[in-house]
């Protein structure tokens, strides 16, 4: 039997265990897949707010062998305090350590990019050791992206544009996220309004200096004009986590900056602070990190909608699906 050979693009959270339980299947090390993971970032994506990890999670890393390591990298957040802008706490709503209840702060709380940097880890150890016996593994690719991608037969030929390489594989998967190019490139871009379901919210995320005023418990302040700051624990002793939303369906300049990805990051943030200027309570410190934090992430919140991920032996996974 010939190696099937697959291509995932992207090397966030879906894409690396999604190789991992590939290779920790029962078949043969000769033949495993040959999977060839493709990040147009030129390392492996390890920023990212703070998530939890709750009921089909659970179940995934314990499979993935990694509850223990996630649960000794998790932010040990205590619970969400809601504050006033004179930061007096108003209500406040504690964790759950058992497992059995679903609160706003989850038993398994950390941060997107330690996951994700675990993650990576791990289907990188699970490709040494199919290597070791036998078996092609992982190839990781970074810093390029697909150029080309045309289905014909039994077979997926793709160009990838920075280095012109030209290949075939028998199955593509799209771990792309949200803002999928692979979504659009398979399913046309002229359908992406219908598939992507805004719900007038955006958002951003970087990592601040602690203060004095920062605890394990998460501050949530709400500001008029559907407008909220964050303040949560992260995984290091001398840094916390922001989170900045609004929620506005109606101003087209939010949407608009999302669309820039990367590129976007100084319309991103000044679009920001023009909406958080008159907030109060924490604003100006908040604000003043955020323009100078070089880990601020800004997209829309939404989720996609289609009545099929997959087309010919192009699938998607994650939340490009």
């Amino acid at each position: 039997m010939s190696q099937p050979s697959i291509l995932i693009v992207g090397c966030g959270l879906a894409g690396p265990i999604l190789a991992t339980f590939l290779l920790l299947s029962d078949t043969p090390a000769a033949e495993k897949p040959h999977i060839t993971i493709l990040e147009r970032s030129p390392a492996p994506r390890v920023q990212g707010q703070n998530i939890d990890i709750r009921g089909a999670g659970l179940t995934i890393i314990r499979k993935l062998g990694l509850e223990s390591t996630i649960r000794a990298a998790v932010t040990h957040e205590e619970g969400a305090s809601f504050v006033d802008a004179s930061n007096r706490v108003w209500a406040a709503f504690a964790a759950d350590r058992s497992g059995k209840v679903e609160t706003g702060t989850a038993d398994v709380e950390i941060m997107r990019g330690r996951l994700a940097d675990i993650c990576y880890r791990r289907s990188v150890s699970v490709s040494e050791e199919v290597q070791r016996q036998g078996g092609t593994g992982i190839e990781y690719v970074f810093g390029d992206y697909l150029e080309t991608l045309e289905q014909g037969g039994e077979k997926v030929r793709v160009r990838f544009a920075k280095s012109g390489r030209e290949e075939e594989f028998d199955v593509v998967v799209g771990a792309d996220g949200l803002q999928s190019r692979t979504r659009k490139m398979v399913f046309g871009e002229a359908g992406e309004e219908d598939r992507v379901k805004r719900i007038g919210m955006y958002a951003a995320f970087f990592s601040m200096a602690k203060t004095e005023t920062d605890s394990l418990w998460r501050r949530w302040f709400n500001a008029p004009g559907r407008r909220s700051l964050w303040i949560r624990p992260s995984d290091r002793k001398d840094r916390v986590s922001a989170f900045v939303y609004v929620i506005n369906d109606q101003d087209e300049r939010l949407p608009e900056v999302a669309k820039m990805g990367h590129k976007g990051v100084g319309p991103q943030k000044e679009l920001l602070n023009e909406y958080f200027r008159d907030v109060g309570w924490e604003r100006e410190r908040i604000m003043k990190e955020m323009d100078e934090s070089e880990d601020f992430y800004y997209d829309m919140v939404a989720q996609v909608k289609m009545e099929r991920c997959s087309k010919g032996r192009i699938v998607l996974l994650g939340d490009a699906g």
